[in-house]
């Protein structure tokens, strides 16, 4: 299915109220994207206009131009069966549904008959040199023995008395136990796709892009202790009497059993850590902090807390989104697309100001650029793996 394509099956969907979160988010930086492209999306919330374009390309009576149009969409689309009312607001539907696929998207794209004044913002948008957003993982486990091996690669590994697998949908599972603690260490870099992980205790930690998580194959004692870097999301099993905790330099969290998410880049001044469920302590040094949900520490020479965080904002890596309030600066959303997207970053000229909204990680990085450059208060240039900004 072509991109034209994708965008009007995503069009008739919405007027079938049909769309999931996904697609919703898709269709927003589609009419983000273009004055064109939010011209025709409000062209048809207007049943007037709607029944011109089809009165143009099916001249006759409109009963009878309603049943061709029923008739030719169930063929076109079966899996996206209407129901055959014929009252105005079915109609509607099946008017946007002859113009999306039967027309052919003549209004907007041209793509069957001529071309139109978008065609050029199209061909723009797709820039010769451009990223892919990751498709697949590019990550490494590093064994007690010091071999590193590529997840891609992984089938069964045997560490004593644990075993190293994956499963058919990509996830590393480690099953055992043993009674000396060895380490390994797995490590997502920058361009590659969130990978999950399910510790010997049942725990299951994500990481995101640029980030790395040192852990005991197997979990002896009465602590379960794993350090990090990057970002990672948490769900830890629960064992009466034995603590989880996590470690980034100085920075410790304790929990028993809940679900937290820690950003801690070596690149960024502080760790931030969010509590989504459960209770978890915070310490560096002598100062500690009792985290309850919904709170997020700051942790830097002080730890102070942030009440009532936007969880969605916060989860949006794992969730297959870029988020960003208000009041996000320039530097901290590049930061995230640089890791995403293995890129680097170059600023030419002071830029204050802020931005947000909400963009998917799965389009090309040419796409990001060009929705934050629609807001008019930046200019964004690909050379490379660079990304240029300027005012």
């Amino acid at each position: 299915m072509t991109e034209q394509q994708q965008i009007a099956l995503l069009l008739y969907k919405y007027l079938q109220a049909s769309l999931t979160e996904t697609e919703a988010l898709r269709l927003e930086n589609w009419k983000a994207q273009s004055e064109a492209n939010r011209h025709f999306f409000d062209a048809l919330q207007d049943e007037d206009q709607l029944s011109r374009w089809i009165a143009g390309d099916y001249p006759g009576r409109l009963q009878d131009t309603e049943e061709s149009i029923y008739v030719k969409v169930l063929h076109q689309i079966p899996a996206l069966r209407i129901t055959p009312l014929y009252r105005r607001s079915w109609f509607r539907v099946a008017v946007a549904a002859s113009v999306l696929f039967i027309v052919g998207l003549t209004y907007w794209l041209g793509v069957v008959n001529k071309p139109t004044e978008t065609t050029d913002e199209i061909v723009h948008a797709k820039e010769v040199n451009d990223i892919e957003a990751p498709s697949v993982t590019k990550a490494t486990i590093t064994l007690a023995n010091g071999n590193t091996i590529a997840v891609d690669s992984l089938t069964a590994i045997t560490q004593g008395n644990v075993q190293l697998s994956k499963t058919a949908d990509g996830k590393i599972v480690y099953l055992g136990d043993a009674n000396e603690v060895v380490y390994n260490t797995l490590t997502n870099p920058r361009g590659s796709r969130v990978i999950d992980i399910t510790l010997s205790d049942g725990s299951q930690v994500w990481l995101n892009a640029g980030s790395s998580i040192t852990y005991p194959v197997a979990f002896a004692g009465t602590e379960r202790v794993v350090s990090m870097s990057g970002e990672a999301y948490f769900e830890v099993a629960h064992y009466k009497n034995t603590s989880f905790k996590v470690i980034k330099n100085a920075t410790e969290i304790e929990v028993l059993g809940t679900r937290f998410n820690v950003n801690a880049y070596d690149d960024e001044a502080l760790t931030k850590v969010t509590l989504l469920e459960g209770s978890v302590e915070v310490s560096n040094g002598r100062i500690k902090k009792i985290l309850q949900p919904g709170e997020q520490a700051w942790v830097a020479q002080k730890i102070s807390v942030e009440k009532d965080v936007d969880i969605e904002e916060i989860m949006a890596w794992k969730n297959g989104k870029f988020i960003f309030s208000e009041k996000t600066n320039i530097e901290t959303i590049m930061q995230q697309v640089a890791r995403w997207y293995d890129v680097d970053v170059e600023y030419r000229g002071k830029i204050h100001t802020d931005f947000g909204g909400a963009i998917s990680r799965q389009v090309n990085v040419s796409e990001v650029l060009r929705i934050l450059e629609e807001t008019g208060r930046v200019k964004c240039e690909l050379e490379d793996r660079k990304i240029i900004i300027t005012p």
